[in-house]
């Protein structure tokens, strides 16, 4: 299980394939917005990058 400490030392590519990994719950909207979140972050940074 990843715990917050040690993403604080993942790199990007790391916790893009953690990110996409993860599937949030349905009937969890809370998990569902914050997969929404990290996922319109990772769109940004990869815009940027261009």
């Amino acid at each position: 299980m990843i715990n917050s400490v040690a993403v604080q030392y993942m790199s990007k590519e790391e916790i893009e394939r953690l990110m996409y990994s993860f599937n949030a719950s349905k009937d969890n909207e809370e998990a569902q917005t914050f997969e929404a979140l990290v996922r319109r972050l990772l769109t940004i940074f990869e815009e940027q990058n261009r």
